[in-house]
């Protein structure tokens, strides 16, 4: 009879402390569903970059120096969607100036769930090739969403927890509350840290019956922080349209693009990004341009972000009727804030190009701003 008494206690105390564990289980990031995501960051960077060309003889060895401006904008609701995406980079060596300019923008209008129509305007020019501009239209599958609000939740549980303030997780509702309370349009920073401590409060969980002092400066650092927007989602779009050729001489011709795009956020400090986008011409569609990109980027302690990308691009007679050419580029960074917004990055590229060598290198320090 004792021994069963001792089973039945045991079984009780698994089944007791399995639903607290059920209770405060950390929910993935990529869970967050908020109603609305309005995204905008604008940021522009200035380097010194030391430059070994793709010439054995190393007669491309030079000092350069750029400066480069870069925008992402997005807005997404249950029935409409917009993107905008601006890159601009002057560049400066000792042979002289050349420039690059990079954009596109898409409105999309859901039909139902995921389903929506595009339409997209690109512009993509050089001041040492073309000017082209691209407007296409088509249907599309997926959606992005904005989860940096859940993302800094679980940050705010997981440091409370590191400076001994909590006594235990709080919870999946909790911290999809205070992710609510965060992702909201409209209130300000110290009324969002009130409301934020308010929920944290009323878990119960505190080690004390009230936030410490070093606990609510880590939320209010955390809430200023910027570094980058956590997205979770994917797409895939088919449009159809046309591309006109400005630079070095005009020509029009029917174009079709596909595109599909994912992105994912393992734990609350880490940002998965892909792409693969192709375009081809209607009237011969072996002239295609083939472009694939791969992004890796992590917070770490101290202030640091660690990031990593590869890409790769065919241009199959589609700038030059007569060449197909391959590229390969791939690179690494660690950047770091030195005063508000301003940052330091140390970044690492290696390139290659179809008839190139060797391998150019690329060894650059930006200095970065974040106006928005």
């Amino acid at each position: 009879m004792r021994h069963g008494s001792v089973v039945a206690l045991a079984v009780v105390t698994l089944a007791v402390s399995s639903g607290v564990r059920g209770q405060s289980a950390t929910p993935s990031v990529c869970s967050y569903d908020p109603p609305e995501s309005r995204v905008s960051d604008l940021s522009i960077a200035g380097s010194l970059t030391w430059f070994d060309g793709p010439y054995s003889d190393d007669r491309e060895r030079a000092v350069a120096a750029n400066l480069v401006a870069d925008f992402t904008g997005l807005t997404s609701s249950a029935s409409f969607g917009r993107t905008l995406d601006g890159h601009a980079e002057v560049r400066g060596t000792t042979s002289g100036w050349s420039a690059d300019l990079a954009g596109s923008g898409t409105l999309r209008s859901f039909l139902r769930e995921d389903l929506f129509v595009v339409a997209a305007l690109g512009l993509d020019g050089s001041s040492r090739s073309t000017l082209e501009l691209d407007l296409s239209g088509g249907v599309g599958s997926g959606r992005f969403r904005d989860v940096t609000p859940l993302a800094r939740a679980i940050r705010i549980q997981d440091a409370l927890l590191d400076l001994g303030e909590l006594l235990a997780p709080i919870g999946s509702a909790a911290l999809l509350d205070i992710a609510q309370v965060l992702g909201e349009v409209g209130p300000t920073d110290d009324e969002r840290v009130i409301r934020v401590v308010d929920r944290i409060v009323e878990t119960e969980l505190l080690s004390n019956e009230d936030l410490g002092v070093q606990g609510l400066l880590t939320i209010e650092e955390i809430l200023e922080e910027n570094n980058g927007v956590r997205y979770c989602g994917r797409d895939v779009q088919v449009r159809v349209g046309g591309t006109a050729r400005l630079l070095p001489t005009f020509s029009l011709s029917g174009t079709g693009t596909l595109l599909a795009r994912y992105a994912a956020v393992p734990d609350p400090v880490s940002q998965v990004e892909s792409s693969l986008l192709a375009r081809f011409r209607l009237v011969d569609p072996s002239q295609m341009s083939v472009e694939a990109d791969l992004s890796y980027a992590r917070l770490l302690p101290d202030g640091w972000t660690a990031s990593a990308e590869y890409r790769f691009a065919i241009d199959r007679m589609w700038t030059d009727p007569t060449e197909t050419a391959f590229s390969h580029a791939l690179s690494a960074g660690l950047t770091t804030k030195v005063f508000g917004s301003i940052g330091l990055q140390v970044a690492c590229n290696a390139e290659y190009h179809t008839g190139d060598e060797e391998i150019t290198l690329n060894l650059t320090i930006h200095v970065e701003a974040d106006l928005l």
